[in-house]
């Protein structure tokens, strides 16, 4: 049926891991033969617990906050200042609005079912960027008529789908215009097809999240695009001569119910709304558990937490005028989280306050449907008894007439079923990577000594900001949990606090002969410290060559991988939990290479209170998305005296500009490509040597070293101005030559 649903089906878990206890680690050193009973290291190493109880304290500070501003509202002066707040803030947190160009409409066909007609629209809601949608129109009735906007939710088959036709006709039979069209990535407008079979290679959601993640890196959404289609849909709806522009109504199911809740808050056109099965819990709701209420790209608000605003206000911006919301109970935990009942219920209490200070409480109410998650037979009748008492008549009724059945395809628009291959036109892709080449800054890195460290200063300055790394340090608190001589190597397990609740766990390696100072080796890991102690390894042969190595866990990885919450949603899994986790700390304005940031410059500091660290031959190895990390620490703190990074993307740019990637949301960064790319902080270690070995292009593929010359070009007239021309190298090597490698990275340096 739904693709939602079908997802869900296919990712049936078996029974979440239970929540474990958590307990605080003191500091001071232990070892082996101080060691506590097996039963307490069992529970100092809970390390999956971190993360959960970090972001559970985190969203329910922000929840508090807004809550006290919510409280706050006493009169209908305060609810609309609060609504023109939001509709601005709301804007401003999808991206912003787009200059408005020529819709272009055409008519492509039209069916005539008798009481109603549908007629096949193309427009364009950006240049050369066409959407495909319905209009129903009645017939043998004089206009002008209420009309319906028809947000769709996930849909393979988008205006199509039969339950969402079927509102349409009924309405169009009792007496309104209703406009339904396909959003990207459904219907005819998918943006990712098969070059051989010119098939879908991803479902709806999959399509939203795969284009929406991109889009975080020059400071946009994928709600930006959806809501823009709706408000150019809105304009088209509102130049048809039959429509009463006094008279519009809105409606969507699921994922169309959330662009319901954001159009309500930015199209101040809408007279009344219907939002049906939407995502209408709070970010930060009730009995919070991580990841919580996140979903597909656009229903995530990205960085909505720090200005006080929730998926509720985007409903309570609507008053006073008339507002349905309709849910279901029996989904619950299957389709947005476990807590949906209690979010939705806690939201509409927050839009009924609102209503109430506005002398409007009638105007808002809540209807729960006793069938699964769709436009149900019992959903849409309240639908139309609210359009009926708002914008039509109440003697239409809520009667339905048998569907009419179209037959296949017949509702498409384009000849051949997609935009893409009858009318071609830019894909999102194209649209992501031309807005990208408007916004980038033309070398920020520069080409002179002055202004490569003009550069670094402005960098040092503006990524604090953008990773959101917290303004105070806590005490790290550091412990040595066991400790073993093995075959002349000293392996310690230890521990230590980046931030209340969050243990950095790590593996120390060093000679079992001598104090030190040793010079030391930072390893992070997109894949976790769990080998660095093989006895035939690569770290172990270095800490007998006299390194001290140290191998750590950055929150959410290795042993800190997070533990599945206690109950649903049964998509709650590998892969996706990061990915989850990702957009709970977006909401939070927290970006998760953020805080992993944070765990390196707090595992530095933890390696300089080291008396067996020498402090000034600290070298940082990374790989994969935690060099983006180490990278990102090496340009904050000058501790690091050479880094390698291995296996790098070697920029964001390409995952704006490629169809495909490989690199997980939680390593994406927010408006980093408005300031500068990853080649440009490169460029700010100079003269500190940097090794970039076997990076990567979007899809993780290796780029031939011509290639990383020329995208490292402006990093490597950085070196040179600062006298450091052999500082930078650019390798490619196969996997077997790679322990080479490190030995002349570690020699040279």
């Amino acid at each position: 049926m739904i693709t939602r649903r079908r997802f869900i089906q296919s990712n049936m878990l078996g029974i979440a891991l239970p929540l474990a206890g958590s307990t605080t680690i003191a500091a001071g050193g232990s070892s082996s033969e101080t060691a506590a009973p097996k039963e307490k290291l069992q529970a100092e190493r809970d390390y999956w617990n971190d993360w959960p109880q970090y972001l559970t304290v985190q969203m329910n500070k922000a929840r508090a906050r807004r809550l006290n501003e919510l409280g706050a509202l006493r009169s209908e002066s305060d609810v609309r200042a609060r609504i023109d707040r939001v509709r601005s803030t709301v804007w401003k947190l999808v991206g912003g609005q787009f200059d408005k160009t020529p819709l272009n409409p055409r008519i492509t066909g039209a069916i005539d079912h008798g009481a109603y007609r549908i007629e096949k629209i193309i427009f364009e809601s950006h240049p050369q960027v066409f959407v495909t949608a319905n209009l129903y129109v009645p017939n043998g009735r004089k206009g002008p008529f209420p009309a319906v906007l028809a947000p769709l939710g996930h849909t393979a088959n988008g205006k199509a789908y039969r339950n969402y036709a079927y509102v349409y006709q009924t309405l169009a039979r009792k007496g309104y215009a209703v406009l339904a069209f396909d959003p990207f990535g459904q219907g005819e407008r998918y943006q990712y097809l098969d070059p051989r079979t010119k098939e879908p290679l991803y479902g709806p959601t999959g399509e939203h999240s795969q284009a929406g993640r991109p889009m975080l890196l020059f400071g946009s959404t994928f709600a930006q695009y959806r809501a823009w289609d709706g408000v150019r849909a809105l304009d088209y709806l509102l130049s048809r001569p039959e429509v009463d522009p006094e008279k519009i109504g809105l409606t969507g199911q699921s994922g169309g119910g959330t662009m319901t809740m954001y159009l309500c808050a930015l199209e101040p056109r809408i007279k009344v709304a219907v939002e049906v099965d939407g995502n209408s819990e709070n970010l930060a709701g009730p009995s919070y558990a991580p990841p919580g209420a996140v979903a597909d790209a656009e229903q995530n608000l990205v960085f909505s937490l720090p200005e006080g605003v929730d998926r509720g206000d985007l409903l309570l911006a609507f008053a006073p005028k008339p507002l349905l919301m309709i849910y279901t109970p029996i989904d619950r935990g299957a389709t947005y989280s476990p807590t949906y009942i209690e979010g939705t219920k806690e939201v509409f209490k927050e839009v009924q306050s609102a209503y109430k200070l506005m002398g409007a409480a009638e105007k808002a109410e809540l209807f729960a449907t006793s069938l699964p998650h769709d436009y149900d037979f019992f959903s849409r009748r309240a639908a139309y008894r609210w359009f009926n008492r708002w914008l039509g008549q109440e003697n239409w009724g809520t009667e339905e007439e048998e569907y009419d059945e179209p037959a296949p395809r017949a509702l498409n628009c384009t000849s051949t079923g997609q935009v893409l291959t009858s009318l071609g036109g830019r894909t999102v892709v194209q649209l992501n990577a031309d807005r990208l080449q408007r916004l980038t800054p033309a070398n920020p890195l520069g080409s002179t000594l002055e202004e490569v460290k003009a550069f670094r200063q402005r960098a040092i300055s503006e990524l604090p900001r953008l990773l959101a790394l917290p303004s105070e340090k806590s005490p790290l608190e550091s412990k040595t949990v066991s400790a073993h001589t093995r075959k002349g190597v000293r392996i310690e397990e230890v521990v230590f606090q980046s931030e209340p609740t969050i243990r950095v766990t790590g593996w120390i390696l060093k000679p079992d002969q001598g104090a030190g100072p040793f010079p030391t080796i930072l390893y992070a890991s997109e894949r976790g410290k769990y080998d660095t102690p093989e006895e035939t390894g690569e770290f172990v042969r270095l800490a007998r060559r006299g390194f001290l190595v140290c191998s750590v866990d950055l929150r959410g990885l290795g042993f800190s991988i997070p533990r599945l919450p206690a109950a649903g949603p049964v998509f709650y899994n590998g892969d996706k939990m990061q990915e989850d986790y990702a957009w709970a700390s977006f909401s939070l304005g927290k970006p998760v290479v953020g805080q992993r940031v944070w765990d390196c410059l707090r595992s530095l500091e933890y390696l300089k209170s080291r008396s067996d660290v020498a402090r000034d031959r600290i070298y940082g190895l990374g790989d994969h998305g935690a060099a983006i990390a180490l990278l990102m620490a090496g340009v904050l703190n000058t501790s690091l005296h050479s880094s390698m990074l291995d296996s790098s993307i070697a920029t964001y740019r390409s995952l704006v500009e490629s169809d495909a990637y490989s690199l997980q949301l939680p390593w994406f960064l927010f408006g980093i490509l408005r300031h500068f790319d990853l080649p440009d902080l490169v460029g700010t270690l100079a003269p500190s040597p940097c090794w970039l070995l076997n990076s990567t292009d979007a899809t993780g593929e290796i780029l031939p070293e011509s290639n990383l010359a020329a995208i490292f070009h402006d990093s490597t007239a950085a070196y040179k101005n600062n006298g450091a021309s052999e500082g930078l190298h650019l390798l490619v090597c196969s996997d077997h030559l790679k322990q080479k490698m490190f030995d002349k990275w570690l020699e040279s340096s």
